[in-house]
């Protein structure tokens, strides 16, 4: 969907939210939830903190942002970080904040989850018990063409981050190799997507570890398994142009608005190949209907022929004489 002009709609957007804590030697335990955070959501939710990774030596997590399915019906937002250091300096431990949404009201947000991280600042230090939690204000506005320009104009990342695009619309996997989370990193790979691909992946700023799958991330090492068919970051800027990378690339140039709402507004690889499916459904559908309700009228049957008598030849002259 394409995101709402900024003051033209006041949602009603719930998010439950909750807190875990990971120490070495303690494992992960639940620190605070809101009330309406459920108990069967629970185990899922420690999955996700899991799935976060091992700590490779000396590497430390000041911050980041990662999002990922929750259920069908359901996204979480993630936010970690280390909470101090112990007395050798190392990092002492993690800090999980969990925010979870409707998938739909996740898609109404345009599929950011760095806009969500940023409304919602983590309260590592409470306990017990967080406050269910609610939108503020309107739905995020439209990406404008000055927010692109700077994105591209980034002398380290941008041509990376404009191949980086391309390769998530073309439905591959992007991985960005650095001993430390890059927010700003993968939040601009994120700005130059398509609403509809921003809802359909699962990026992280940085992880330890690859077991959630995540479409682009930053890690330590993506030198293993986990990481095979992923296209390295530093290699993004060389994958070989496509449409969508050109039009963006033109219509920032241009200052062309409206091309780039059109093309934020442009249907998923996902989302075409449904309708493609669909369209074919309907198809086969119609085509059984119509053999079934309109048969063919059967031809009309001839008269049988008149029936000749062969008399035999002395009784046919007798009855031509007489």
């Amino acid at each position: 969907m394409e995101e709402t002009e900024q003051g033209t709609d006041m949602p009603d957007i719930s998010i439950e939210q909750a807190l875990y804590g990971f120490q070495p030697g303690r494992g992960y335990r639940l620190l605070a939830r809101s009330p309406g955070f459920l108990d069967e959501w629970l185990a899922p939710a420690e999955h996700l903190c899991v799935g976060f990774g091992e700590r490779p030596p000396g590497v430390v997590c000041p911050a980041s942002v990662f999002a990922q399915p929750f259920g069908k019906r359901q996204v979480t937002v993630v936010q970690v970080a280390d909470q101090g250091v112990d007395r050798s300096g190392q990092p002492n431990g993690l800090a999980f904040r969990l925010l979870l949404l409707a998938r739909s009201d996740y898609d109404r947000l345009g599929g950011d989850p760095f806009v969500i991280a940023d409304r919602f600042p983590p309260p590592w230090t409470v306990r017990q018990e967080l406050p269910g939690l609610s939108w503020p204000g309107d739905l995020p506005g439209r990406r404008t063409v000055e927010q692109i320009q700077n994105v591209l104009q980034r002398p380290e990342h941008g041509p990376n981050l404009l191949g980086g695009a391309q390769i998530l619309t073309d439905g591959g996997r992007l991985v960005f190799e650095s001993s430390r989370s890059d927010t700003e990193l993968i939040r601009d790979l994120w700005t130059l997507l398509p609403t509809s691909a921003r809802c359909e992946l699962w990026p992280a700023s940085f992880a330890f570890g690859n077991v959630l799958g995540f479409h682009a991330l930053v890690v330590p090492d993506a030198s293993s398994d986990p990481y095979a068919g992923y296209i390295r970051g530093e290699h993004a800027g060389d994958y070989p142009e496509g449409r969508y990378e050109l039009n963006l690339q033109i219509a920032a140039e241009s200052g062309d608005q409206a091309e780039l709402d059109a093309l934020f507004a442009r249907r998923s690889l996902k989302e075409t190949w449904r309708l493609g499916l669909l369209l074919l459904g309907m198809c086969i559908i119609l085509a059984v209907l119509a053999n079934v309700l309109i048969r063919p009228v059967a031809p009309r049957a001839k008269p049988p022929a008149p029936l000749k008598r062969n008399l035999p030849a002395a009784e046919h002259q007798k009855v031509t004489t007489d």
